[in-house]
């Protein structure tokens, strides 16, 4: 398999080709890759597709499809079409207080005649605890661990324009979406075979008439030298709780590099690793790509004051970043706009990756009350866990060919530009010095006669801790002159403190 990345010099949405993974990994950066992939998945499935989802929106559309035109193709009916020609359909869903796409999926389906046989759908009533694992497995021999739920407010590529008619206003405030799947084949993709086969017999929201339970497909018992390990989380006192050690192990192996970039940062056992990490090794940097407001609200100042009592808010060694994206404007003017960072993704020293659902935040990894720092919130939510998944990878190979250099490079190559050689071994002062200089650039150039320049690609900027994005832009030197620059996205002061999203987008 070849691993899906973004280099300078490649036409934007292309992929730059990589050598086969044996571990049977590829990285589908950017939902545009990841949809390509999984339609073409969909359309080729012999026997089965099995489906975990945060939801599954039925107008959910899937653009730039072989086939499909400017329309796309809705991602049910692509699943119709597959149950029609004998596929057997089977999709898991949230049917919850908090969320609840099983009931919307089941009345479409009814109205669009599908036979029940063929493609079932059942729900998962775990208040308020959520299924988050997002889970495609095909003929339980190819598995995606998709990055976004299956809502048109995630679909974006790797342009990132401010403003795309196809990304509407109502989960991020159409802010463009930066997110990372992963496609496995072998082992781990029978292991989540397997996990999905025990959440289908456990589901909770079941028609009276269904009664099938899935065959264990595999075991879940796993090598833990193999160079693809999967990790979950989940709910209840019996409930796995794989991902935080897997993650904490992770950490303590890094000499060099640290590189995140993930929806959340408010985990205290992940940020306290963290910390004593750079402090046990002079040598090691923590290169960070966060979201300065996350889509939750409450994790925003959960993110700051943890970053900022860990001392990495200013550590020399520490550089944190976000993404912004630019593009002309009618009448002369330029728009601009955050990128959310939806993805979930740690490397460490191009040897080992973390990859999958799962936020660095309590709910995902060990328990939502620990966000918290009052007492109420703390007991509330005390040992609330979702279902997550993710995958662990290690290699031996941190050379230019290695699995996990090549999504370390896949990432740079989107979001430093051409000022990042993706063959170059990591310099003597290490990769901060790189990282701090385009983001300088970025927010120079934003301030300049020569805008177009940031146009049609990612721009890093230093991380603020400001509340709002215009006050962000000011934090780092940005000056937003009156007439010559539209913010897309800048919410007020009760929107930065109380998203009226919070419900759809709260676990996402």
């Amino acid at each position: 398999m070849s691993t899906e990345t973004h280099s300078a010099g490649l036409p934007c949405g292309r992929a730059a080709p990589a050598p086969p993974d044996t571990a049977g990994v590829e990285w589908l950066i950017d939902n545009a890759n990841a949809y390509r992939a999984l339609i073409g998945a969909i359309r080729r499935a012999g026997a089965t597709i099995w489906i975990t989802q945060l939801a599954l929106d039925t107008d959910c559309v899937a653009y730039d499809v072989a086939g499909a035109g400017e329309a796309g193709v809705r991602i049910v009916d692509e699943l119709l079409e597959a149950a029609r020609r004998g596929v057997e359909v089977r999709v898991l869903l949230n049917a919850s207080l908090l969320l609840d796409t099983a009931s919307t999926l089941r009345r479409y389906l009814a109205a669009a005649g599908a036979g029940r046989v063929r493609m079932r759908v059942r729900g998962v009533r775990r208040f308020p605890q959520l299924l988050h694992a997002k889970m495609v497995i095909v003929d339980e021999t190819m598995a995606f661990l998709v990055g976004s739920p299956f809502a048109n407010g995630y679909w974006d590529d790797a342009r990132h324009h401010p403003r795309d008619a196809r990304r509407p206003m109502r989960e991020l405030g159409g802010r463009p979406v930066h997110d990372v799947s992963t496609r496995l084949i072998g082992d781990a993709a029978r292991t989540l075979a397997a996990t999905f086969a025990e959440l289908w017999n456990d589901a909770d929201d079941v028609a009276p008439d269904d009664t099938e339970r899935l065959p264990a497909t595999a075991s879940q018992r796993q090598d833990a030298l193999s160079p693809v390990v999967v990790v979950r989380t989940g709910p209840g006192d019996d409930g796995p709780m794989e991902i935080l050690p897997a993650l904490l192990d992770g950490i303590a192996t890094a000499r060099q590099t640290i590189y995140i970039e993930h929806q959340y940062l408010s985990s205290r056992p992940v940020v306290d690793a963290l910390r004593r990490a750079v402090a046990a090794h002079e040598a090691l940097e923590l290169v960070v790509v966060l979201n300065q407001n996350p889509d939750v609200t409450a994790y925003r100042g959960w993110q700051n004051d943890r970053l900022r009592e860990a001392g990495l808010l200013d550590h020399p060694r520490v550089g944190l970043f976000t993404i912004w994206t630019s593009a002309a404007a009618p009448r002369g003017r330029r728009r601009i706009n955050q990128v959310f960072v939806h993805s979930k993704v740690v490397l460490v020293d191009d040897r080992w990756a973390l990859v999958g659902s799962a936020n660095l935040d309590g709910v995902s990894l060990h328990s939502y009350g620990d966000d918290f720092t009052g007492v109420l919130g703390r007991r509330l939510f005390r040992k609330v866990r979702n279902f997550d998944v993710n995958v662990v990878v290690t290699t031996d190979d941190a050379g230019v060919h290695g699995v996990v250099r090549r999504l370390r490079t896949g990432l740079w190559n989107e979001h430093l530009g051409s000022a990042f050689d993706g063959a170059e071994d990591r310099p003597l002062g290490g990769w901060l010095p790189l990282w701090r200089t385009v983001a300088a650039d970025n927010a120079d150039a934003l301030n300049s006669r020569n805008r177009a320049a940031c146009d049609g690609r990612s721009l890093i900027l230093p991380y603020s801790a400001c509340p709002t994005p215009s006050a962000q832009l000011a934090d780092i030197g940005v000056l937003l002159a009156p007439g010559t620059i539209e913010l897309c996205f800048n919410p007020s002061w009760l929107e930065v403190r109380f998203s009226p999203n919070w419900v759809r987008n709260m676990f996402a």
